[in-house]
């Protein structure tokens, strides 16, 4: 049906080839810069290496020996947050040249929202592989959404999913099963479908289902396991919804009544 421009807490984005090729070497700068810090930092640790071997006898080379996983960890981290400064950076330029906007585009290089959707995917794609690798999966859910200024509320649970950088907006206690899409840009043969995706709160989405551009999910809503809603699809509150497109099944309220009774 689609091919989806999206991104998983541990995956890349969707860029066009065509433009990826042509903007590579800002991809390459964008790397060479997020390690200079990193550079420097290694330096300084090589220059204490010596120094506490030539200034401690005997014992002078396990100071840094025990020190160099912390050394490692704060050099990644480093790394992490300077790629994120320069992808903001990136963004920032982008944006001022063309803003991002809603609606059905062609899927043409030449169309300037289809362009520049690949261009802002090329500057998160390096941050995306490095939040990825964190060796911290319980902030590289929090760090993934706090990098990409994605809206989502509080005490919700997911993980693992793939979720558009743009255009989504979650609210509070919202629960998202593992593997689930949520996909606010989608390519549909030769169109660009960009819509807004709000997750209102108190609502379940279960595992392996997918949410195209446009749905709204309203309050208290559940939509089960496996299942998919179409494009700019919008839910009832306090409802169940089920099946390949997802059909209203019945009031939640409803079904926890006769579970419980």
């Amino acid at each position: 049906m689609s091919s989806p421009t999206s991104t998983k807490l541990m995956h890349v984005l969707y860029i066009n080839p065509k433009i990826r090729r042509k903007h590579i070497l800002g991809y390459i700068i964008h790397i060479w810069f997020s390690l200079v810090p990193v550079i420097f930092m290694e330096a300084g640790y090589y220059n204490f290496w010596n120094w506490s071997i030539q200034t401690i006898p005997n014992f002078g080379i396990w100071i840094p020996v025990l020190l160099f996983p912390v050394n490692l960890l704060i050099a990644y981290y480093l790394l992490v947050f300077t790629s994120i400064s320069i992808m903001k950076t990136w963004l920032f330029l982008l944006i001022i040249r063309h803003k991002p906007r809603e609606g059905i585009f062609p899927k043409d290089i030449h169309n300037k929202d289809f362009k520049f959707l690949s261009l802002r995917n090329l500057a998160r794609l390096f941050p995306s592989y490095l939040i990825a690798s964190t060796p911290f999966p319980f902030f590289r859910k929090t760090l993934f959404f706090s990098a990409f200024n994605i809206k989502i509320g509080k005490k919700g649970i997911n993980r693992d999913i793939w979720v558009t950088p743009e255009f989504i907006e979650i609210g509070d206690n919202v629960i998202i099963g593992h593997a689930t899409s949520l996909l606010s840009n989608i390519i549909d043969q030769d169109k660009l479908i960009i819509k807004k995706i709000i997750i209102a709160d108190n609502s379940i989405i279960g595992t392996k289902s997918t949410i195209l551009p446009g749905v709204t999910l309203k309050k208290n809503s559940i939509l089960s396991a496996g299942s998919y809603m179409l494009p700019f699809q919008t839910s009832e509150e306090d409802s169940v919804y089920y099946g390949n497109p997802a059909e209203k099944v019945g009031k939640r309220s409803d079904i926890e009544k006769e579970l419980k009774g």
